[in-house]
Order: structure tokens, then sequence, then C-alpha cells
């Protein structure tokens, strides 16, 4: 069993392919407070950085009920961690760290009770899924015999949509989309050639994930889990993929320092805010709180990643 340290507030969809990408991308988070304006758009009303590390801070999860987000940060090591940021505080600590083992992709389960993450084990080859207890206490893997999996969304208490590492090395292995049953282990491939963005709808019984069909061919695609059927694409502008769902499951995407916006019913991309003048943007992944109108974006230099 892991030794495990978990830390807790008093108060109380990383994708990492080890082969070939041990040491991760230098990147920081800014969150930006959004306010409505006419028209359904918005404006910035304020925005800071809530990382100062060298090195990788990335990953942002909201958590509305706890006033706060999740990340993962190395903290200017070479072992990723879970943190916290208190939106109220302005205070950040880490809520989670395993010996030996590298955390990414934290979110909070659909029950409330756990955080769940992608843990990198000391092969740096399998990755499997956890949850631990958010009142301490050791954790699990979930699908415990899985040992390839990157992103991952909860759908409901009991259904997991997730990322699934294709062998680099083997031609007739992709990246592949599966739902997965924590109760019963039961395991439904969708998709292959698979993006890393997966987003389960806030209104209806669907995910949001990135269909690349070739080099340069991308499309967002939309899925109805409960009758099994799809809704609808959005071809993507070229190179991007990385997006969150805004108001009313609008898709905000990153593209050239600008947000821009789509949905399945206007699959045509309108800019809706431009960061271009301001210190962050250079960013590429983003994640979007309904209950704050809070943004968080992850920035980076040189190269995106």
């Amino acid at each position: 069993m892991r030794k495990l340290f978990f830390f807790i507030f008093l108060t109380l969809n990383f994708y990492y392919r080890s082969a070939g990408q041990d040491i991760p991308p230098a990147t920081d988070i800014w969150v930006i407070q959004l306010k409505p304006s006419i028209n359904n758009s918005f404006t910035i009303a304020n925005y800071k950085k809530i990382t100062e590390n060298p090195g990788y801070d990335n990953q942002p999860y909201f958590i509305p009920p706890l006033k706060s987000l999740l990340y993962v940060s190395d903290n200017g090591g070479s072992q990723t961690d879970i943190y916290q940021f208190d939106l109220e505080t302005a205070v950040s600590k880490r809520v989670l760290k395993t010996e030996y083992y590298k955390e990414y992709s934290p979110m909070r389960s659909y029950d409330g009770k756990y955080i769940s993450c992608i843990s990198v084990e000391p092969d740096n080859t399998s990755q499997r899924f956890w949850e631990f207890p958010y009142g301490g206490g050791m954790g699990k893997p979930l699908f415990p015999d899985i040992i390839n999996i990157g992103y991952y969304t909860w759908l409901n208490e009991d259904l997991v949509a997730f990322f699934r590492l294709g062998d680099k090395e083997a031609k007739d292995t992709l990246d592949q989309l599966d739902i997965g049953n924590i109760t019963t282990g039961e395991l439904q491939n969708l998709d292959e050639r698979i993006g890393r963005c997966i987003l389960r709808s806030r209104n209806h019984p669907w995910i949001y994930y990135v269909k690349k069909y070739d080099s340069e061919n991308w499309k967002i695609r939309c899925y109805d889990y409960e009758r099994s059927v799809y809704k609808g694409d959005i071809v993507l502008p070229k190179g991007q993929e990385d997006f969150t769902l805004g108001p009313n499951d609008m898709i905000w995407l990153g593209n050239n320092g600008k947000i821009v916006e789509a949905s399945i019913q206007n699959p045509t991309w309108k800019t809706i805010l431009d960061f271009s003048s301001l210190p962050f943007k250079n960013f590429y992944r983003l994640v979007y709180s309904a209950d704050f109108n809070y943004l968080a974006v992850v920035t980076y230099e040189g190269k995106k990643p």
C-alpha cells in the first residue's frame, strides 16, 4: 500500500506521456475574474498570477463549494503534487503528496468525497487512475489493471470517461476514448485518435472531446452517453485543442492570445475576449467556473506544450 502524506485545509479533463517527456514544461496559472456585459459578452474585472514557481504549474480545476481550485505543481523539483488555491484568501497549500509517485489531473469526485487524479508510477511508464479521501487516509486505484490512463472526466457517481494512451511503438494502437464503470469495472470504447481534452456538459448527459482525424483535421465531437448518439461536431482552428465550457455549454477555445466561442448549434468561431495585450496572452489550457465567472488559464514560455 502506498505511503501517503495528505494535507487538507481546515476550511474545507495533464496528459503525461512519460516516454520521451520526462521533464514537464515550465508553465504558470492565472485566475481572471470576468464581468458579464451586454449581448452575452464579458469584460475583464481583475486578474492575478497565482503561481511563482519556475517549473511546472498546470491543470487548474475549480471547486465551487470550497471557493478554490486544485492544480498540479512540481514546486521547482521533480515531484508533482496537488495544491489547492483559496480564491478568498489567495493562499495555496499542498493537499496531496505521495512518496515516489507523481500526481496529475486533479479533480473532485462526482460525489465530492474524494480527490481523483492520475498517478505516474516510479517506472515512469504506468499511469493509473486513483482517488483519495478528502479527510485524509489511504487512496485506492480505480480500474487497477489499466495502466495507460491520461485524461478523464466524471460523468456521474459510477461512470468516468477517460483517455487511454496508445503505444507509440505499435502502429496498430491509438489513443482512445473509453467510458468505464467504477463499480462493475465494465468498459465501453467510444472512439480513437482523440485529443487530451474531455469535458462533461453541465446541462445535458453529453461529453465533448477532440477527434483527430489526421495531423490537421481536428474536430470537437459531442456525444450523448445516455442515448448513445452523437449530437454534432465543430471544426477546430489549426493546431488548437484545449477548450472549456462557458455559459450554456458554449465552447471556449484559446487561439493566438484570444478566446473564441462556438457551439454545436452555431459552429462558427467568433472572438469574445482578447488577451493579446495582457501578461497572460501566451496561454493554452483554460477552465471556466460558471459559479464565480472566473477563468483560469495556463501560460507558457517559448513553444506551446
